[in-house]
């Protein structure tokens, strides 16, 4: 037995059982007693697997075993008596529930008279909820209790999650896709029929592996008919399809048809429109849904019903006659249209049966699309497109659905096919009118003003300007349609550098009367950005705040929203509380889909929160999703994310990555002027990353890209507490007190203008001690600073001015608390700094940790080889990488020896070849 089971594949999902099989033989032996084990569960739960891996074990643990059915009773006798007299002992019989009474008799006086003996029984028999024919094998085996120890095994539950996910990958060979995973999970979990439909799947070609991934064939299933791809699940291999329907067969013919009609209605739907289509009350659709939700078809909400695998929808909506089915669409959507909230769901029906020239219908799914932009705008972007192949270009309805797509398109991310769309409407309608005409020129400008937006949030500056410009020019005086206009054009406006965007923004604001809600929020968005540039914190701050509460402007597509820059502006001033409270409200009110624009933004939003609190990992997280790395993403915002994993990987001390990332920044995202939001970020970053690679003197000439622009320097030093004390450091150490003054000067101006902001006070305090040697305002500014990084770098700044006093032991424990918190912080270049300053002062700190690794190759490469790898692949020398790495050049000889060895390889420029090789750590 113990051969066949090495043959087959491991047990999954049933660690738990295992353990308990596996603690009662070990109880058996020392107690010289017999134990009883009943192992109970489902058809094709996997008894039968688990007795045969439970025989392995005892086999391996010495026992003498023996397996078989209720009619071997008397062998097993037999074998008791003579084979397995001496030895502990392990009996598993298996489908009792099939035993007679006789036999059942004769085993429980078996189990008794062997009772004083070192013997583990396990006895399997498959559940039956829905007869009786349990009963009397309950009964017998309820009369040894008292008798003989006996316990349940614990619950044999549907395999699901991991577990499921392993098993196919091991009938596969790989992981499985997520389609597959669902359609082997709306099997119940119980591993027989998983195996047996992966095995068919397999044998008919359905299954296939991609890049690691065992998914579907593209041509396993049927591709959907026009038109039901709204909504609708997709189809599943006809295998599934016809092993689903012979379970549904035993269903009673009331839960069938309750089924059918819920396929129809859509998952999720509600009881009060299922229990009107099914025509019964309440009462009559409750034995329907309750053998439903036993036999895991569908699932309770706490207001609607669904299905629990779109798998399962599928098969029981193709088993509805397509002719029935379009006339239970209809009369759904008659029921649903007089429900309050019901215009979505009408749109949902009637897309799948809609005719060209049904303009009644076509208005229907084109409001039902409008309401959804806001909710789910992939499903109303879907509905509008398949209203418009319905109708004739060149019309003002068709126009109006245009608008209504590009917007659900730009919603969801999709930025390419809205302003592809919006393009070729205009196109159209400009051919389809007559010269001289101006044929629904307002809708036209509308869709251009969509368009912009698009465009905006794609990083086109220009082109969204020019479409804003032409919107307006058109909606001039129609203040209630020219919103989205407006705000694109302030926002182009701003971020060209033209300095009159703010002077329109407070212009909007003094004549609120003439402007929408929406209007006037984004115009306080650009006053607030104003103030931020005038160097007025507390100000700017406020009138964020002011705007975020004021935006109550319903389904417009939310372009700028105010609370983008409220978290940012939080986040640069220290108030981490508030700044993720925003941004969990920005949350709350976006889409639920995932991977759409709406699940980008919160990401870029919250990576230099996670990043200014010092959670490196978190931070790189949330950068990833943001950049667009593995999903949608928000051009316009990407920047921001690009830039804190370039931050990640300098303090991390991976430059050659840091300068990657500023690399993909610059070629993907060019910066129009110094009004862009990440020019001060990209600035300060790229001087950090200079003087990491050269000096001081270097990272000062960068810095001189600023020129005379009070308004770039005083951005730039509120770009992170700690950037203003750095630039001191840099001045000083660069010999130029006349840039250390310069930044001075332009702290004490953000002071002045921000008493109520400590994060800008820290900084200022932090900065002015640094220059003038001043012990007791650095040790009181390093209390001040909230920012965690702030105050590592004070206490290493506080340790300098106490060794130029003398005082080395208070300096050691500074520097000691510097080098701690750089570590916490993932900070391991500025860790390195210190604990170098530290040797020299002689003290020596251990800072290497134990892991496992290979004995060779990239993985087998500790942290500092690997960094030493990257420095001397890149073309450094001994030297240059050794200063680099605050280590010595003799150090760096002996990691590049341990590196030729475990890479087995003899040269810098075979290592410079390697490097590509690996991922990125």
């Amino acid at each position: 037995m113990d051969s066949n089971v090495r043959s087959m594949p491991p047990v999954r999902g049933r660690e738990v059982q295992l353990a308990q099989m596996s603690m009662l033989l070990y109880g058996v032996t020392p107690t010289q007693r017999s134990k009883v084990l009943l192992v109970e569960g489902a058809p094709g739960i996997g008894k039968t697997r688990l007795l045969m891996e439970a025989a392995a074990i005892a086999e391996r643990k010495g026992f003498a075993v023996a397996s078989g059915v209720p009619a071997e009773i008397g062998e097993t006798r037999t074998w008791l008596g003579k084979d397995a007299k001496r030895l502990p002992t392990m009996v598993a019989l298996d489908d009792l529930q099939l035993a007679s009474c006789s036999s059942l008799a004769e085993l429980c006086d078996l189990i008794v008279a062997s009772s004083d003996r070192p013997i583990l029984w396990l006895l399997a028999f498959t559940s039956d909820r829905d007869t009786g024919q349990n009963e009397s094998l309950k009964t017998s085996l309820g009369k040894l209790r008292g008798r003989v120890p006996v316990e349940p095994l614990r619950d044999l539950e549907p395999l699901s999650g991991d577990a499921l996910a392993q098993l196919v990958a091991d009938l596969t060979g790989a992981v499985p896709s997520p389609a597959l995973l669902a359609l082997a999970d709306s099997l119940n979990g119980t591993p027989r029929a998983v195996i047996d439909l992966v095995q068919e799947l397999m044998t008919d070609g359905d299954i296939c592996t991609v890049d690691g991934t065992s998914r579907l064939q593209p041509d396993s299933h049927s591709a959907a008919p026009a038109g039901l791809d709204v909504c609708t699940p997709p189809p599943v291999p006809k295998r599934f399809s016809t092993l689903m329907q012979e379970d549904l067969r035993s269903l009673s013919a009331p839960t069938m048809t309750a089924l059918r009609l819920a396929a129809v209605l859509g998952s999720p739907c509600a009881p009060e429109d299922l229990s009107a289509l099914l025509g019964e009350g309440p009462v009559g659709l409750l034995a329907a849904v309750d053998e439903a939700v036993s036999r895991r078809l569908l699932v309770c909400g706490e207001h609607d019903l669904a299905f629990r695998s779109e798998p399962i929808w599928r098969v029981l909506l193709d088993s509805v006659p397509p002719p029935v089915c379009a006339l239970l669409r209809r009369q759904a959507a008659e029921i649903l249209l007089s429900r309050p909230d019901g215009l979505e769901r009408v749109a949902l029906q009637l897309v799948h049966i809609v005719k060209p020239g049904n303009t009644e219908e076509l208005r229907l799914i084109a409001e039902g699309a409008q309401r959804l932009l806001a909710t789910d705008p992939s499903t109303a972007a879907s509905l509008a497109t398949r209203c418009l192949a319905l109708l004739p270009p060149g019309q003002a309805d068709y126009v109006r659905l245009a608008k209504i797509a590009v917007e659900a398109f730009t919603r969801a991310g999709k930025l390419d096919r809205a302003i592809a769309l919006a393009t070729d409407t205009i196109e159209e309608s400009a051919q389809q009118t007559p010269p001289g005409q101006t044929a629904f020129a307002d809708d036209i400008a509308e869709l251009q003003a969509s368009m912009s937006t698009a465009l905006l949030l794609l990083g086109d500056i220009q082109l969204a300007r020019q479409a804003a410009g032409a919107a307006l020019a058109t909606q001039e005086g129609c203040f209630e349609r020219r919103g989205e206009a407006v705000i694109t054009h302030l926002a182009t406006s701003y971020l060209t550098g033209d300095n009159t965007a703010v002077e329109q923004a407070q212009k909007i604001l003094r004549a609120p009367d003439y402007h929408t809600q929406a209007v006037q929020v984004g115009a306080m968005t650009f006053q607030a950005l104003g103030q931020w540039h005038d160097g007025r914190v507390g100000d700017s701050v406020a009138t964020l705040r002011e705007a975020v509460a004021l935006d109550r402007w319903g389904e417009d597509v939310q372009l700028l929203d105010p609370r983008w820059f409220l978290a940012f502006a939080l986040t640069r001033t220290d108030e981490y509380e508030e700044a993720e409270a925003v941004v969990q409200s920005f949350v709350q009110t976006a889409t639920a889909e995932v991977r759409t624009l709406a699940d980008a933004v919160p990401a870029v939003l919250r990576a230099p929160l996670h990043l200014a609190q010092g959670h490196l990992d978190e931070a790189e997280k949330a950068a990833r999703i943001g950049a667009g790395t593995d999903g949608p993403c928000v051009p316009m915002l990407a920047p921001q994310a690009w830039l804190v994993l370039a931050q990640i990987a300098l303090r991390r001390g991976a430059l050659p990555l840091a300068g990657d990332h500023l690399k993909t920044l610059e070629k993907n995202f060019p910066h129009y002027h110094s009004s862009s939001p990440w020019w001060a970020s990209h600035l300060l970053l790229k001087a950090q990353l200079t003087e990491a690679q050269a000096d001081s003197p270097a990272a000062i000439a960068v810095l001189a890209e600023i020129g005379v622009d009070d308004g770039a320097l005083r951005e730039l030093v509120l770009e992170d507490p700690a950037a203003a004390p750095w630039f001191v450091r840099c001045a000083l150490a660069a010999d130029r007190p006349d840039v250390a003054r310069t930044v001075i000067d332009t702290t004490e101006y953000l002071r002045n203008h921000n008493q109520q902001v400590p994060a800008v006070l820290a900084a200022a305090m932090h900065a002015r001690a640094l220059a003038e040697g001043d012990l007791e305002t650095l040790a009181e500014a390093g209390r001040l600073h909230r920012n965690p990084w702030a105050r590592a770098t004070a206490a290493e700044d506080h340790a300098g001015l106490l060794l130029t006093r003398g005082d080395h032991k208070t300096a050691i424990s500074e520097l000691d608390g510097a080098m701690s918190a750089y570590a916490a912080l993932g900070g391991e270049r500025d860790a390195a700094r210190v604990r170098a300053h530290l040797r020299r002062l002689g003290v020596r700190r251990r800072h290497w940790t134990h892991a496992k690794r290979p004995a060779s190759g990239w993985d087998s490469l500790t942290k500092t080889e690997r960094k030493v790898a990257e420095l001397v692949a890149s073309g450094l020398t001994n030297q240059q990488a050794a200063s680099r790495l605050f280590i010595s050049p003799h150090t760096v000889g002996f990691h590049l020896r341990q590196i030729y060895r475990k890479l087995g390889i003899r040269s810098r420029t075979a290592l410079a070849l390697v490097r590509f090789k690996p991922s990125t750590p």
